[in-house]
């Protein structure tokens, strides 16, 4: 028999993921420490892949310790771990007032997230022709509109911040409050289990006694490598963008959510691979809620300690940017709404962004934005019946017929 072999490595597998992570996030901190030394190009791969190394860390760790811990709270903490990498990018660019720079990363994150959400059924339908077999359909089970009726909430909100050019204090306190209502509203969710898998399940399955040690010690671990090198990584990326003449916002808004999200797209790949894609879809919804709430409601009070006012101001270009990012959500909402994601909606998705990412001028990004506006519309005039159930889930509205029965 080749079970107990077959156990064995996939035993020592998991740890040299681990091993190999951990490597990577001790690099960029050994790069920055030699960054004096180093060109700017070079400074900014190296701390490039520290933070993609660490980035995975704190995902691995977010997942086992979603299965070991229990509670709001542990909750709450799991989903800032998730985020952290470009919750310390933006927070630092309010901080020090480079308001042309603080939404790009938190727009970039947001539309990869969604992107890649909306346009899953196409990835898991070229995989079933690519193995011979029919593409089946897949459905998102009924918890998930506790995120799609956070992410309608939070992006309608944010309409009147780009209305305005400003995002206040005011805002900031709302959009993290409704963070707080969704780390409470998630405790609410059995439907689905964590989606336990590779370096995760190792985790999980370490003695009892030194299960939870293990996590709490990889989160912390990892959380300092990021705010060690998060921001360095971005300076070197920023120096090494202008002396190659590339507009600092785009590097900002493309570059480093590729690095930082690409744990989520490693764990979904392999959910996808594992024919659980709807678990993998949630896991970018789930992400995406993070960014709207929690990461943009901490700019303005990011903005106010490092010396401004109760209001940032936001410039033209951001508000674009801001607009373009809201109509992407209302749409990527609008075509959830029956929890069944349908392969029209995720086309027209890739092909809009794939024409704003070739031709990134304004006149593109306005009538990309008119476009997903008018469908969202569309879609949400048509499947209206969707609606109400998502504001249920969101603020623990039962929903009750005539006759008493839960609905």
């Amino acid at each position: 028999m080749t079970t107990g072999p077959r156990r064995s490595a996939e035993g020592t597998r998991w740890m040299r993921h681990l091993l190999a992570a951990t490597a990577s996030a001790l690099l960029g901190i050994l790069i920055h420490l030699a960054s004096p030394y180093l060109p700017a190009q070079f400074d900014a791969i190296g701390l490039g892949i520290g933070v993609v190394g660490a980035a995975f860390l704190l995902a691995w760790a977010a997942d086992a310790g979603e299965a070991v811990y229990s509670g709001g709270l542990v909750l709450a903490v799991i989903a800032l771990v998730a985020v952290l990498p470009e919750f310390v990018i933006e927070a630092r660019f309010a901080f020090t007032q480079q308001t042309e720079l603080v939404t790009a990363n938190l727009t970039g994150a947001t539309r990869l997230l969604l992107t890649a959400a909306t346009a899953l059924p196409l990835v898991v339908a070229f995989i079933a022709r690519r193995r011979g077999r029919a593409a089946a359909a897949f459905q998102l089970a009924t918890t998930r509109r506790l995120e799609l009726g956070m992410l309608s909430i939070a992006s309608i909100f944010a309409i009147q911040v780009v209305a305005f050019s400003a995002l206040t204090l005011v805002d900031g306190v709302i959009l993290i409050a409704l963070y707080v209502l969704y780390a409470r509203r998630i405790r609410g969710t059995p439907e689905e289990k964590p989606a336990i898998l590779g370096v995760p399940a190792g985790l999980v399955s370490l003695p009892r006694r030194y299960r939870r040690l293990s996590i709490a010690a990889l989160i912390v671990v990892a959380a300092a490598v990021v705010v060690t090198i998060a921001n360095p990584f971005a300076d070197a990326l920023l120096a090494s963008g202008t002396s190659l003449g590339i507009d600092p916002y785009f590097l900002i808004q493309s570059v480093v959510p590729a690095a930082s999200e690409a744990p989520e797209f490693v764990i979904v790949a392999v959910l996808v691979a594992n024919r659980r894609p709807a678990q993998g879809l949630a896991l970018f919804l789930a992400s995406a809620v993070s960014q709207w709430t929690l990461a943009l409601g901490a700019l303005p009070l990011a903005y106010l300690a490092g010396g401004g006012g109760t209001s940032m101001p936001l410039t033209s270009h951001e508000q674009l940017q801001l607009g373009f990012t809201i109509a992407l959500t209302l749409f990527s909402v609008a075509a959830l709404f029956t929890l069944r994601p349908e392969r029209a909606d995720a086309a027209l998705v890739a092909g809009l962004l794939s024409i704003q990412f070739i031709y990134p001028t304004g006149f593109v990004q306005v009538a990309a934005t008119f476009v997903l506006v008018v469908f969202a519309i569309d879609l949400l005039f048509a499947r209206r019946y969707a609606v109400r159930p998502l504001f249920r889930a969101v603020f623990g509205l039962s929903g009750r017929s005539r006759d008493g029965r839960r609905r």
